[in-house]
């Protein structure tokens, strides 16, 4: 159980829909994409993420996206990753299992010389997250995540050759089918009592692995056999346990400055409600020892940002995100989607063009709806209430261990 929950307050019902809530979601999110293109194979997505794209929440605006749905049943992967072109660029493989457990194959394991690796399924034993060649999934599902850093805006072909150059490969008896739609991982609250049902169909295709954390013997009944109990207490379960989940929206988190990041470096854990926040709010996301993430929703005031109240963010010389790959700066709507703006600018990082360092070598950015004066470092943001997340990259060790946190925001002047 997770340490935020009071077993003698949480029903089973409750405790059954937040254990189940990241398996639901990966596989809403299964069923979607794989509508638009055949599962077994990669598909990449040529360009960065625009407000257009909505298959996943808070995506970010800095690397080209490959994917691929796999079934482990049919055998191994390979993945084929060729030599980046230079030392410094980013690349990176992630493989989750069906319940958001993750591998990982990049940068930081392999180097930019090029590696192949395997991907195997094998229940008794977690992801090693090392430098091996054998990588190990719990779950018959494996969803495959390549990204690969677009540097600046003349280096989109460089980027997309290298993002095809990265490989899966599949046994051929592996089938490329697509799928019935089954919802959006966003809305998986509204089924209600329905909402077991549908969990039982996507445990009986992936169990969970011997180390995936455990029910209650009451809440397992329940998963085993939703009928065993009344409509009504399903759907109440699904009431208290999504309210529990977006409660649990940054309870683990490390807060300063007016910024919030979770204190993990490598996962969940054992941790069922902390998986289902994760899940909610970020599926597909890296964990923060590849990429920590830092959300802000106040001002150094802890004032609610807003776009019509103009904010600056300033980094000071010896005190820029300290990273091995690269930081980048970007806005969402209240939905965590990307929002349309004026010069089709949806983050700003150490690659953008042109940005105006101060004479002492710090960094001031402008988060505003109305352009400003000065928009060289200008972020657009909503005309409204919008959420700010930064990301650090491959972070050394003080970001990784949450030492390290962004300045506050304060109001532009």
């Amino acid at each position: 159980m997770t340490a935020d929950i009071e077993p003698p307050a949480l029903s089973p019902a409750a405790e059954a829909y937040i254990w189940g809530f990241p398996l639901v979601s990966v596989h809403r999110t299964r069923l979607l994409l794989c509508s638009k293109n055949d599962a077994g194979a990669v598909n990449h997505i040529d360009d960065l993420a625009t407000p257009k794209d909505r298959a996943i929440v808070v995506p970010n605006n800095d690397t080209l996206y490959s994917s691929g749905w796999y079934d482990l049943r049919h055998g191994d992967l390979l993945i084929d990753v060729p030599p980046m072109d230079h030392p410094h660029r980013y690349w990176n493989v992630m493989i989750a299992d069906a319940y958001t457990h993750v591998a990982y194959v990049c940068r930081r394991h392999h180097g930019v010389r090029g590696t192949q690796v395997r991907v195997t399924m094998d229940p008794a034993t977690p992801p090693t997250n090392d430098d091996s060649e054998l990588v190990s999934i719990g779950t018959p599902t494996a969803w495959v995540i390549i990204r690969v850093l677009v540097e600046s805006p003349d280096d989109i072909k460089t980027a997309r050759e290298l993002q095809h150059g990265i490989t899966v490969t599949a046994p051929a008896s592996h089938p490329h089918t697509r799928t019935e739609r089954a919802g959006r991982a966003t809305t998986i609250a509204q089924a209600g009592a329905d909402y077991f049902a549908e969990l039982k169909r996507y445990i009986d295709l992936d169990p969970p692995a011997h180390w995936h954390p455990r029910l209650s013997p009451a809440a397992q009944a329940i998963v085993d056999d939703p009928s065993s109990v009344t409509t009504e207490e399903l759907a109440a379960g699904v009431a208290e346990g999504e309210e529990l989940i977006l409660r649990g929206n940054g309870s683990d988190a490390v807060k300063r400055n007016g910024w919030s990041s979770g204190r993990a470096a490598t996962g969940s854990g054992d941790d069922i409600l902390k998986r289902a926040v994760g899940a909610k709010f970020g599926l597909g996301g890296h964990q923060a020892i590849e990429n920590r993430s830092y959300a802000a929703q106040a001002d150094a005031q802890g004032n609610r940002i807003d776009g019509t109240k103009p904010l600056t963010l300033r980094f000071a010389a010896d005190n820029r995100p300290p990273c091995s790959a690269f930081w980048s700066l970007t806005a969402y709507g209240p939905d965590m989607y990307l929002v349309e703006n004026a010069i089709d600018r949806w983050s700003i990082s150490d690659r953008t063009p042109d940005l105006k360092y101060d004479e002492d070598g710090s960094l001031t950015i402008t988060l505003s709806y109305e352009k400003p004066a000065a928009p060289a470092n200008w972020l657009p943001v909503p005309a409204g209430p919008y959420l700010l997340g930064l990301r650090v990259y491959e972070g050394h060790d003080e970001v990784v261990n949450c030492a390290w946190f962004p300045p506050a925001l304060e109001p532009a002047t």
